[in-house]
C-alpha cells in the first residue's frame, strides 16, 4: 500500500500469497530466461540492501527491455480480480473467439479500480484429447499453448485454423490468481 497505520498488518498470509503470485506472474510474462536475467541484475543492484517492490521490478524491466508500468498495480490496488470469458466458435470460418473482461470489486479505500496486467495462458484441446494449435490471427505462429496479455478491461483474441471446436484451457499452470467466469454461446 501506497500508506500505512501499522506495519504489522503487512505480515498477514494473504500478502505473503499474493507476493508469490505477482512474482509468478512475472516469471510468467517474461519466461525463464527473462526472469533469470532480470534475478541476475537484481541480484547484482542490491545483494545485502533493503529493498522494495520497485526495485524488483525495475530490474526486470532493465534487464528484459520491457515496461512493467501497469503491472505494478498488481502492488498497489486490493481485491481478487474477475475474469468473465465469453467463448464462440465459428465452424464454417474454423475460428474461436475469446472475449476476456476484468473486473475487481471495490474494496474500502479503493472503489474504482484500473485494468491490470494479467497473463492468462490458454491451451485449446480437440474433443478426442488431443492437442489444438494455438494460432492467433495476424500471428503466424502455432503453439500448443499461448500467454495472452491482458491489459484491458475487455480484450478480443480470435484463434484460426480450427476444424472443429475446441475445448478452451484457461488459466494454465495458475497463470494468474483470479477468479473465472466462463459463458458459452
Amino acid at each position: 500500500p501506497d500508506a500505512y497505520i501499522e506495519i504489522n498488518n503487512f505480515y498477514t498470509l494473504t500478502v505473503y500469497e499474493k507476493g508469490a503470485e505477482v512474482v509468478r506472474m512475472i516469471h510468467t510474462l517474461l519466461g525463464a530466461e527473462g526472469f533469470r536475467k532480470g534475478s541476475d541484475l537484481y541480484f547484482e543492484r542490491h545483494d545485502g540492501q533493503a529493498v522494495t517492490c520497485d526495485d524488483f521490478v525495475n530490474a526486470m524491466e532493465a534487464a528484459n527491455s520491457v515496461d512493467l508500468t501497469q503491472f505494478r498495480r498488481w502492488y498497489a490496488q486490493a481485491g481478487t480480480p474477475v475474469l468473465t470469458i465469453q467463448q464462440t466458435y465459428d465452424s464454417s470460418a474454423q475460428i474461436l473467439t475469446l472475449t476476456i473482461s476484468q473486473h475487481c470489486p471495490p474494496t474500502p479505500g479503493q472503489a474504482v479500480k484500473e485494468p491490470l496486467h494479467i497473463p492468462v495462458t490458454v491451451g485449446l484441446i480437440n474433443k478426442d484429447g488431443s492437442i489444438a494449435p494455438c494460432k492467433l490471427q495476424d500471428n503466424s505462429q502455432a503453439s500448443d499453448e499461448v500467454i495472452l496479455q491482458l491489459t484491458q478491461a475487455e480484450q478480443t483474441f480470435t484463434f484460426e485454423g480450427l476444424k472443429e471446436q475446441p475445448v478452451a484451457s484457461i488459466l494454465r499452470g495458475f497463470s494468474a490468481p483470479v477468479k473465472l467466469v466462463m459463458e458459452h454461446s
